[in-house]
């Protein structure tokens, strides 16, 4: 069955009931299988099934239900970043040539439309209507050429950007599809089969919608049948409302907002429904899963994977935390069905022993039937039992006179300090050295102060002397991208201001 299919099928199993949650604002099932008959309506023209419908996407009822409802009408989707500049915005869909645009008043500025003009790209202006999603021509479809899909695509994404310019991905429907059967998984691991049965238990969303996560976690919603309960940001009291409201058994959470929920005022209590949290999108210190678990009594259960692969690599079962973790800590779990990982020498390309690092590669049945290994970024190693360490990335290794540091350990290190929220260690040249680490730390609050000098004699207590960074800035805010990612290329804009 396609994904079309199985979405309309969705809308007539959840019926009156709802299925997004954003505030004030709700959407039923069958109200976003209305959206998609009239979707359908306007965009069912002959020659056009192959041209990719672009979507201005933020975690709002609007773009999130036009989503579901351009995938359950057939079309195949491309995500735009509307968190952005509208100068940004209107470069890229005048640059991207599409034949239909999707978007809110908010985000369908002058700038935006005049590009659609340009281009001759329809837009169509997305508002909520009785629990429907209505649409409403703002520039007409011009004569083209248009942008189309590659063979199979069904959603193009773009990468976080976390350590260069964005790319865009193109993710195929065999693809999602098997991501999503593989990603229906019990609490003890197994693969169950999905049944068109409303769930009451909801997802929290506060990953973006244009990023990875957020795109498998709607999809993954859509699939179960399961109400979508929206967040524009992660807020650590709506997020407790929203647990007492409707008590979930899972829930994810990124690191970020793990920090966020211990330095909060949750209780045990707030958490009592919930069976486990799955943790993924950035790595997660030793220390603050501790502290989480500790403070709530909730296991947080890590997961691996990238934009490419459209859904997790390895992940933790319940009956793998049980057995292994106290062991395996620091661990990212086993892999998933489906996908066989090993670790590789960088130049060589040899296999390596067990526990022994190098670069992680992985190949996956649901990419091109699991021909082909995929190289990562990812320096890691494989224990004894097939638990996989993710140690950092290759491009995050520096090289202090001859010395390897890890950039990720040392944040890790810092994260650990009191009042400090977030840290990234960044390598600069060294005339002498070649290299050292630099390292600029984010605050708990704005108001908070610490001292650098301090922070400093700090990592010589817990660090080797030349993984010590060389200075260390103290800034307001990191800069993040929209997957709340800390930002390597405007860390490095910023430290090229402050370190003239």
């Amino acid at each position: 069955m396609s994904i079309a299919s199985h979405i309309k099928e969705v809308t007539v199993a959840g019926g009156s009931r709802t299925a997004i949650d954003f505030g004030s604002e709700q959407i039923t099932w069958g109200g976003l299988g209305a959206s998609i008959a009239e979707l359908e309506s306007l965009l069912d023209k002959p020659g056009n099934s192959e041209e990719l419908v672009g979507l201005l996407g933020r975690n709002r009822t609007e773009p999130v239900a036009a989503f579901i409802a351009a995938l359950g009408a057939g079309k195949p989707v491309l995500l735009i970043n509307a968190v952005r500049s509208a100068n940004q915005v209107a470069k890229e869909v005048e640059e991207l040539r599409l034949a239909c645009l999707l978007g809110t008043a908010d985000d369908l500025v002058p700038e935006v439309l005049a590009a659609a003009r340009r281009t001759g790209t329809q837009v169509l202006e997305l508002s909520l209507q009785n629990e429907e999603i209505d649409y409403t021509e703002r520039t007409p479809r011009g004569i083209g050429p248009f942008r189309t899909r590659g063979e199979g695509t069904l959603i193009e994404i773009q990468t976080s950007g976390t350590t260069g310019a964005p790319k865009r991905i193109p993710i195929a429907e065999h693809t999602i599809e098997a991501s999503l059967r593989d990603g229906i998984r019990s609490a003890r691991g197994t693969v169950e089969q999905p049944k068109l049965e409303p769930k009451t238990s909801p997802t929290l969303m506060f990953s973006p919608l244009v990023h990875t996560s957020g795109t498998f976690n709607t999809l993954m919603a859509v699939f179960e049948v399961r109400p979508i309960v929206l967040f524009e940001k992660f807020d650590p009291a709506r997020f407790t409302e929203m647990l007492v409201r409707y008590r979930p058994r899972f829930v994810p959470l990124p690191p970020t907002a793990i920090k966020m929920m211990v330095d909060s005022p949750a209780t045990r209590e707030d958490f009592s429904s919930v069976t486990a949290v799955r943790a993924g999108t950035a790595p997660l210190a030793v220390e603050l899963q501790d502290a989480f678990e500790s403070k709530f009594g909730v296991p947080v259960l890590t997961t691996y994977g990238a934009t490419e692969f459209m859904g997790v690599v390895t992940s933790w079962t319940l009956d793998d935390y049980r057995q292994f973790g106290k062991d395996k800590r620091g661990s990212v779990g086993r892999t998933s069905k489906g996908v066989e990982i090993r670790v590789v020498e960088a130049d060589s390309g040899a296999e390596v022993a067990r526990g022994e690092v190098g670069v992680l590669e992985a190949r996956l049945q649901r990419i091109d039937g699991g021909k082909s290994w995929i190289r990562t970024t990812d320096i890691a190693r494989i224990d004894e039992d097939g638990f996989l360490y993710v140690l950092g990335r290759s491009d995050d290794a520096i090289i202090r006179g001859g010395f390897k540091i890890m950039a990720g350990k040392v944040a890790d290190l810092i994260r650990r300090y009191p009042g400090v929220n977030d840290a990234i260690v960044i390598g600069r040249r060294d005339e002498r050295l070649g290299e050292v680490p630099v390292a600029v730390v984010e605050p708990s609050r704005a108001d908070e102060e610490i001292d650098a000098s301090a922070l400093r004699l700090f990592a010589k207590e817990h660090l080797t002397p030349y993984e010590v960074p060389a200075r260390i800035h103290v800034v307001p805010r990191l800069p993040r991208t929209v997957s709340d990612k800390i930002s390597r290329v405007e860390v490095k804009a910023m430290l090229d201001a402050l370190e003239t």
